[in-house]
């Protein structure tokens, strides 16, 4: 119980003073976007570089929880598109943004946040090591397969050019990148550098979840709730489950990658899902449902499972 007073309940306080601001028009769409700015741009990114340059970097063994966390990716993407879906009725392109739903976790504005809080610096060093992946895979996937579904497979490979080329001028995938390669030439922070990348990455935490709750006011509960639910309990309950049994039972892999890993898969649907549904003309309001109710109903899920996991791994 006090890991959810003292680590979960801060967390969503922070959203939830954001999505008050917001609702109450004391922060404008202008300075919502503009604080989400801020945060993917400048903060989140001296926070990532910082923690690796210092030498907070991931070793060969850790690369295993790449493989069990987007094994199951894949798997509920496959069984949202060829099943769920075909079972609820869905047209093809809906059924793609519904398997999207199902596996895509908002890691960084959330995920950050709450790892950080919950297993600390090397819980966050492991959650990296999803992130850099997980843009090209859970959005350059989805993406193409929509191409694909629409008739227009000859773009599915721009489609993904288009999207290795956005990762390469995404701020966070440089600053992991740039982050990493300094931390293993083993060259010591400038001290001017350390103190300024430090301060920016102290605002990272409580920004990025204000941002997030702030940008959460403009999504509404609208569609067919039943398709909206079923994708909130597909990512907040299957996803997690899957990813632990990958990771505990078939890898073997130590607590910490386990608990960072399940976590990760726990975490609600990201706004790249409504994104990617708004692009395409398909499943919007059920999408913005999914995001509204799955970040909602994980207040419960994550202080359950961030508590059992602290406990296991112990102080």
């Amino acid at each position: 119980m006090s890991t959810v007073i003292d680590i979960v309940l801060p967390v969503f306080g922070l959203l939830l003073a954001g999505w008050l601001m917001a609702r109450v028009r004391l922060l404008s769409p202008d300075g919502v976007r503009g604080l989400t700015t801020f945060v993917f741009y400048v903060a989140i990114p001296a926070l990532l570089f910082r923690n690796l340059a210092q030498g907070q970097t991931p070793g060969l063994a850790d690369l295993a929880i790449v493989a069990a966390y987007f094994v199951p990716c894949f798997a509920i993407m496959a069984l949202g598109g060829l099943l769920l879906g075909r079972l609820l009725g869905l047209k093809p392109t809906e059924r793609v943004v519904f398997g999207m739903g199902g596996a895509f976790s908002n890691n960084v504005q959330l995920g950050i946040p709450l790892v950080l809080a919950g297993y600390g610096e090397r819980g966050l060093v492991l959650l990296m090591l999803i992130i850099s992946v997980h843009s090209i895979v859970m959005i350059g996937v989805p993406t193409a397969i929509m191409e694909v579904v629409r008739g227009k497979g000859d773009r599915a490979r721009t489609v993904l050019r288009t999207t290795v080329l956005a990762l390469v001028r995404n701020p966070i995938i440089v600053a992991l990148v740039a982050g990493l390669a300094w931390g293993l030439a083993g060259w010591p922070l400038p001290t001017l550098v350390d103190r300024f990348a430090g301060m920016l990455g102290q605002a990272a935490v409580p920004c990025s979840l204000f941002a997030m709750g702030a940008a959460l006011a403009g999504y509404r509960l609208a569609g067919a709730m039943r398709d909206a639910v079923l994708t909130a309990g597909v990512k907040l309950l299957l996803h997690p489950v899957l990813v632990w049994l990958m990771a505990s039972q078939v890898l073997g892999l130590p607590p910490l990658q386990v608990a960072v890993a399940t976590t990760a898969a726990a975490l609600p649907i990201g706004v790249n899902v409504f994104i990617l549904a708004q692009t395409y003309g398909t499943y919007t309001a059920r999408a913005s449902s999914a995001i509204v109710l799955s970040t909602a109903a994980s207040i419960v899920t994550l202080g359950l499972l961030v508590t059992y996991f602290r406990a296991t791994l112990g102080p």
